[in-house]
């Protein structure tokens, strides 16, 4: 540490700095909220600019700032965001790990205290600031140093001794939560990946096939001309064959994301989905239970592909005759669960086999949406796929 401590009998924003039993109760209850609330974030372009802000208001803090390690470089500090907003430093701006007091706190893993920088020999003023008072924490993730917190004040004197652990508390929960986010953004990013995957091999397998068959009856069609043959049945051929092709685009296009989805919700398009099995010869019952409504359309859509994954499944691999969907609403959850009659499946096996990419998938859109999944099947036993879900995705509420 360095730097003055100031006045113990000062106020720092909503408290009256002292180390009595009283004010530590209530920052210890400040903090908890904090990392109750910032563990409720899940994307780091929201995440980190809302705690910035969640911090300086709960504490009084003229200025907060998060600075994270440069991923392209690991060995400099870029400005990730703060609040006020205005007081975000450049993008361009770098501080190299080692220099600077945030430098030197990412590099040591410990806080660093500057009442009067002016008095600090490691403080780098940063562009357009006219910073007095300094705090730095690191955000670490276990032995893993994320980046770091600060606040700043262009008052001197104006942090305390006792600042230091409370902010260090709010540190540690803000780099779990920044770790859990940038889980859910790779998880996404696996989930898009793996669409894009099967997107990619129903185009090759059904609609570039039969594109090639079109322009080989055209080749033939021409060739035909060319000779003089009757014309007729190879053009009803490719008008055959056009349809089909045609058919299968808007299939997949629908399987993607179905209007009925986005215009009726997740009940209709369920009874779509229903309909269109029972077509192809596989009989879905949907059952709802509870006040149907809307969800919010990242909710619908998991749910929706979770269904539409396990139905496939059980209608393509299971040798199940039909399948149940219900879907359950209440207040604060919805609940949905699948189930066939089929012999069933390794749940442990599966997830392990690369080939199984819809097991996956159903895992980690359930775990954008923040719920929960439970796969219930064995060999010889029935497969139930289970999710509950939030009604409706955490909104952050001002402390």
């Amino acid at each position: 540490m360095s730097g003055d401590t100031g006045d113990l009998d000062s106020p720092v924003g909503p408290f009256r700095v002292g180390a009595d039993a009283r004010i530590a109760a209530q920052r210890l209850g400040v903090v908890l909220d904090l990392g109750r609330h910032v563990s409720a974030l899940h994307d780091p372009e929201e995440l980190l600019p809302e705690a910035c802000r969640l911090i300086a208001e709960a504490f009084g803090y003229d200025t907060v700032g998060i600075s994270l390690i440069d991923p392209t470089t690991n060995d400099r500090l870029y400005p990730a965001a703060a609040y006020p907003p205005n007081r975000r430093l450049p993008q361009s701006f770098r501080v190299p790990i080692g220099r600077g007091l945030t430098g030197w706190v990412a590099q040591r893993g410990v806080p660093r205290l500057a009442n009067d920088v002016t008095a600090e020999p490691l403080y780098i003023e940063g562009p357009g600031r006219s910073t007095r008072s300094e705090l730095d924490v690191p955000l670490r993730a276990g032995d893993h140093i994320l980046g770091v917190l600060n606040a700043e004040s262009d008052r001197f004197g104006a942090f305390q001794e006792d600042d230091v652990p409370f902010l260090e508390v709010v540190a540690i929960l803000l780099a779990q939560a920044i770790t859990a986010a940038r889980l859910a953004a790779q998880s996404r990013e696996a989930a898009a990946m793996q669409e894009r995957t099967r997107v990619a091999r129903e185009l090759h397998d059904e609609t570039m096939q039969a594109l090639a068959a079109i322009a080989r009856q055209l080749d033939l069609l021409q060739m035909d001309l060319e000779s003089g043959v009757e014309p007729g049945g190879r053009i009803g051929l490719l008008r055959d064959l056009t349809n089909r092709t045609l058919d299968g685009v808007r299939r997949l296009s629908r399987d993607l994301r179905p209007e009925v989805l986005q215009d009726l919700g997740l009940v209709a398009a369920l009874r779509a989905l229903a309909d269109e099995q029972a077509a192809l010869g596989f009989q879905v019952d949907v059952e709802v239970v509870g006040e149907p409504h809307r969800l919010e359309g990242a909710v619908e859509y998991a749910l929706y592909r979770v269904a539409h994954e396990a139905v496939s499944n059980a209608a393509q691999h299971s040798d199940a005759g039909s399948a149940t969907v219900a879907l359950t609403f209440d207040p604060e959850e919805v609940r949905l669960e699948i189930a066939d009659s089929g012999p069933g499946f390794d749940v442990t096996e599966a997830l392990r086999d690369p080939s199984h990419l819809g097991l996956r998938g159903m895992r980690d859109r359930v775990a954008e949406i923040r719920g929960e999944l439970e796969l219930d099947a064995a060999p010889g036993k029935s497969t139930r796929v289970r999710v509950v879900a939030p009604s409706r995705l955490t909104i952050v509420d001002r402390l």
